[in-house]
């Protein structure tokens, strides 16, 4: 800040004079009264005092984009809320119309069902009259069967048989417990170990979610921030100056806005504003 310090020395009035740029918007520059500028009227303002002192004041930028960044998110919180306000008070009326629906097609069926029982006790007393059993036949096909005792050569051809198959199915058995042993080690061979980091480049305000439990965390970095790589997150970032270390990945992100991103088993990705609400039980943040 050595360089934003240099311009509070110099004095409002005097740069004004020399840049040409308001005597009250240098005092809300000097002052950090960011919410007076529009994002392209500030970073225009920048760029000249840049220009003019030979100075650097991209932490100033930094900071400017995170204060939009807040204000922006407390703005979609409160259109969270009206919406769903909106959805509950719609819901009673859907299910309203639901409930008349089913009762509808509840006696539909109900008169289907009865006119199908009817019907199946007519057949079911029809058949009864119409099967008769003879006794007679059946007892005198039982005496008419002759059942051979067994030859005992054709046992022993059997049994040989039978030994063989046995012989093949032990091959066949063998072969399955290698290949089952070979997937086992494949499987039990080690895997990298997950990992998760966020590396600002500045000053970064961070709303964390833990996506399984919900549960939110506000934090303000610098220095690089290592979280639980075993579970799953959803983060939004003040504005898009930062790396993600994933695994054995490093992604660089260099955006002037606010992003959103899911992290999951190693793998992190940008998302949108419907996915991440998805996943957040209906909210942003």
């Amino acid at each position: 800040m050595a360089d934003f310090n240099q311009l509070t020395e110099v004095g409002a009035k005097s740069i004004a004079s020399a840049t040409h740029i308001p005597v009250s918007h240098v005092e809300n520059i000097l002052n950090k009264n960011f919410n007076a500028f529009e994002k392209t009227q500030f970073f225009g303002f920048i760029s000249i005092l840049e220009r003019e002192y030979k100075i650097e004041l991209s932490s100033l930028k930094q900071e400017y984009l995170f204060e939009k960044a807040e204000k922006e998110i407390q703005n979609d919180n409160s259109f969270d809320i009206s919406e769903t306000s909106s959805r509950l008070l719609e819901a009673p009326k859907a299910l309203l119309q639901s409930k008349k629906a089913l009762t509808v097609v509840g006696s539909v069926v109900a008169v289907v069902l009865l006119g199908f029982g009817v019907s199946m006790i007519d057949i079911s007393s029809d058949n009864k009259e119409k099967i008769e059993i003879n006794n007679t036949a059946i007892e005198q096909a039982k005496k008419n069967l002759k059942i051979s005792s067994p030859n005992r050569a054709n046992v022993e051809e059997m049994m040989a048989n039978n030994t063989v198959e046995s012989a093949e199915f032990g091959q066949d058995n063998e072969q399955r417990q290698k290949v089952t042993e070979k997937k086992s080690q494949v499987n039990s061979e080690p895997s990298m170990p997950l990992y998760f980091r966020i590396i600002p480049k500045g000053r970064l305000w961070l709303g964390l979610v833990d996506a399984e439990t919900h549960k939110r965390s506000v934090k303000t970095i610098s220095d690089p921030l290592e979280l639980d790589a075993e579970k799953s997150w959803l983060v939004v970032t003040g504005y898009g100056h930062l790396d993600m270390d994933c695994g054995d990945e490093t992604k660089k992100f260099r955006e002037d806005r606010k992003l959103l991103f899911l992290y999951e088993n190693g793998i992190c990705e940008i998302i949108d504003k419907e996915e991440f609400k998805a996943r957040n039980r209906g909210k942003l943040w």
